[in-house]
């Protein structure tokens, strides 16, 4: 049995072949639902983890494991250039998808929003060819095209800023087109709402140290 590096909210174990999820939390039975809804419907049409076992009362996923190179890692290895175009193809990808190939999501909007989109949950084929597996579900809605472009622009910014040079692949590959700004405002909302789980899950450090991201994302410029 191993931990998973990269799972920062929910307890992710390698189980011998299988990876074991355990949502944690606030919402943590509504965030597994979801997550599961997602992965069975996704799984026909985009690279996901298909689910062998779901335990409501836990709660827990049990899925099989992608192989794949982690996208942070591969950044902090140089190789942003190439994980960020993969990204921005896959990004594509998923916003033609019809919404309604995952039932139930709630939201406004026009495509299917991942909600955590970019290098922490992407996998890269070993030969870097492709993304193997998009990864934590748990937070998909139905939204706007720039939500997940601009959270993987924050997580660059944020975690990677020797690869911000590399961002003008994501943007080419994913066909969007926004301007600062309106990035700018995407990220800050989906900080805001971190702020307000981690207050409703009573967690305070966490809490604190995503005020601190808020405040700086407020105040970066292009």
């Amino acid at each position: 049995m191993e931990r998973l590096p990269h799972g920062y909210t929910n307890r992710t174990l390698r189980v011998g072949t299988h990876i074991e999820k355990r949502y944690e939390g606030a919402d943590a039975l509504v965030r597994a639902e979801r997550e599961f809804t997602s992965l069975t419907r996704l799984h026909a049409h985009y690279p996901v983890s298909e689910v062998i076992q779901f335990y409501p009362s836990v709660p827990m996923l049990v899925l099989t494991e992608i192989i794949g190179r982690h996208g942070q890692e591969l950044i902090d290895e140089g190789q942003g250039h190439t994980v960020l175009r993969l990204i921005g193809n896959h990004l594509a990808q998923l916003q033609v998808l019809d919404p309604s190939v995952i039932p139930g999501l709630t939201g406004v909007g026009g495509v299917i929003v991942h909600g955590d989109f970019g290098p922490q949950n992407i996998l890269c084929s070993l030969a870097l060819t492709h993304v193997s597996g998009v990864l934590d579900w748990e937070l998909a809605h139905v939204g706007a095209p720039i939500e997940d472009l601009a959270w993987t622009e924050w997580i660059i910014r944020m975690h990677h800023p020797d690869a911000q040079d590399d961002l003008p692949e994501l943007f080419a590959a994913s066909g969007l087109s926004f301007s600062w700004s309106e990035r700018q405002a995407s990220m800050v909302r989906q900080c805001r709402s971190y702020v307000a789980y981690c207050e409703r899950s009573d967690m305070k450090a966490a809490a604190a140290q995503w005020k601190r991201r808020l405040h700086a994302t407020e105040h970066w410029t292009e």
